[in-house]
């Protein structure tokens, strides 16, 4: 895949906000409107954009309590494990991870009891499970990416 810094510098701005007109995104990338969206067509098309999301609020359904657990699942229970926090309206996300844990997973509850019952759940039917309570939130759903060194790159 070959990426110019104009497809860098789209691709940051999106994943910042994704619902930039293609003219305010042409004014990122220094590009006519047309010609971000023959762009935006072909990062779809290639892979690198796979979906436009929205991102929903915790405080807009009262979750004031946010934590990351960590559980230590069976093998045998792993697909079951995997189904239930896929139905839980309260997981954000689930991750296999290489640790003496199997999975790590956020969710949002309502209160502190809300989210005990959850642990009490998760440890009575799968396994073992840490629970670390997030206390502030810095940034999330943010894809991974070097601009700086990119320009540094095609500035050369």
């Amino acid at each position: 895949m070959d990426l110019d810094l104009s497809d860098y510098k789209l691709l940051c701005a999106l994943r910042d906000e994704s619902r930039l007109s293609l003219r305010e995104l042409g004014a990122v990338a220094k590009l006519s409107a047309p010609a971000v969206a023959n762009r935006l067509k072909r990062l779809e098309q290639l892979g690198i954009i796979k979906g436009y999301t929205v991102v929903l609020s915790d405080s807009a359904f009262s979750l004031r309590v946010q934590a990351l657990f960590f559980s230590k699942i069976a093998v045998s229970k792993r697909e079951e494990f995997v189904k239930y926090m896929t139905d839980c309206l309260c997981v954000s996300a689930l991750l296999k991870i290489a640790s003496d844990y199997a999975y790590m997973s956020s969710a949002s509850f309502d209160s502190l009891a809300s989210l005990n019952s959850f642990h009490e759940y998760l440890e009575q039917n799968f396994g073992e499970t840490k629970v670390q309570i997030v206390l502030k939130t810095e940034f999330i759903h943010r894809a991974p990416m070097g601009l700086k060194k990119l320009e540094e790159k095609f500035e050369k």
